[in-house]
This record gives structure tokens, sequence and C-alpha cells, in this order.
């Protein structure tokens, strides 16, 4: 009897502390799965958003200079000051991991670059000129007003599925303690438990 008793308590050993074992590392993988979502988000906003936000708002100035450029040359026939700068922006800009909708207004911002680039080398100062510069210069500034408009909505997007990831994490973490107690419960039951002596074997 205490032979067959000890095996008993050896298989269901075995079982909660397999069950044990099984919980921590279906719990591991899935808090490695979400800080991986965290890590990447947080990596994210920074190199695509934020950077990304601060080639918009460079773009914006050099563009707003040109416009200014046109405003105030009146009377001579200098050619419009050209930023190289532009073109490495652009460059590293499509570098970035654009969205499909990013992707698009980029598209159009760069075509609206070569057609301003266009206009500006057979620039002759006179109104008609003028008016077509200052329209494309318009376009541009509406394409960067949409990228940076993306920027922002990306930004949330990535923030929120951060949170969202965080908060599965806690609420994961709080299910393994929990599981962990009742099977740490279990084991104690399993390994203190003793059968009732059998009655038959007794009167005899």
């Amino acid at each position: 009897m205490p032979k067959r008793r000890t095996i008993k308590q050896r298989i269901h050993t075995g079982f909660v502390l397999a069950a044990a074992f099984l919980l921590v590392l279906a719990s591991n993988r899935l808090n490695n799965r979400n800080f991986s979502t965290v890590e990447h988000g947080v990596d994210s906003v920074f190199e695509d958003r934020l950077v990304v936000q601060e080639y918009i708002y460079t773009l914006n100035n050099l563009f707003h200079k040109k416009e200014l450029y046109l405003s105030s040359n009146t009377r001579n026939h200098k050619a419009i000051p050209q930023y190289p700068e532009i073109n490495n922006i652009l460059a590293d800009f499509e570098k970035t991991d654009l969205t499909r909708e990013e992707s698009l207004f980029l598209t159009s911002l760069k075509e609206n670059y070569a057609e301003l680039k266009t206009l500006e080398a057979n620039y002759t100062n006179d109104g008609a000129s003028k008016e077509k510069i200052v329209s494309v210069l318009g376009s541009i500034s509406g394409n960067l007003d949409e990228l940076a408009e993306v920027q922002l909505s990306e930004g949330r997007l990535l923030t929120q599925r951060s949170k969202r990831s965080l908060g599965m994490n806690q609420l994961l973490s709080t299910i393994e303690i929990v599981f962990l107690i009742i099977i740490g419960i279990l084991f104690i039951v399993i390994v203190f438990h003793r059968d009732k002596p059998n009655m038959e074997l007794v009167e005899e």
C-alpha cells in the first residue's frame, strides 16, 4: 500500500510539474512577443515618425525660403536659390518605413519638386513664371501637411499598440501568478495527502 500510494503521488506530481512548466513556457513566449511589439513600436516612433517629422519641418523651411525670395525679388533676374540638401532629405525620407498612404504623398511631393526644378530653371522673373512656381510651391506645402498628419496618426497608432501589449503582459503575469499558486497548492496536497487505510485489511 505505501508503494502504491507513492507511485500514485509521483504520477500526480509529474502532471502538476508538467502543467507548471507548460504554463511558464507559454507565458514566456507570449510575453516575449508582446515585448517585441513594444520595442518595435518605440523604435518606429523615433526612427519613422519623430525623425521624419524633422525632415518635414526642414523641407517646409527650405521651400518657404523660396516663396519669400519670389515675393521680395521684384527687380533683378537672379536665379532662385537652390538647396541641395532637399534631395538628401527626400532620399533619407524614402528609406524610412513608409505606410501606403505616406508613400503616395511622398511620391506626389517628389513629382511636384521635379516640376518646381524645371520651372526654376526657366525662371524669367515675370508674373506668369512666378505664378506657376508659387502654385507648385503651394502643392508642395500641401504634400508636406499631409505627410505631417500621417506622422501624427501613425505615431498615435503605434503608441496605442504598445500600450495594449503592455496591458496584455500585465494580465498574463497576473494569470500566471494565480495559476502557479493553484498549482503550488495542488502540489502540496498531493505530496502530503495520505490514503485512508483499507478497512478490510485492518479487520483481518
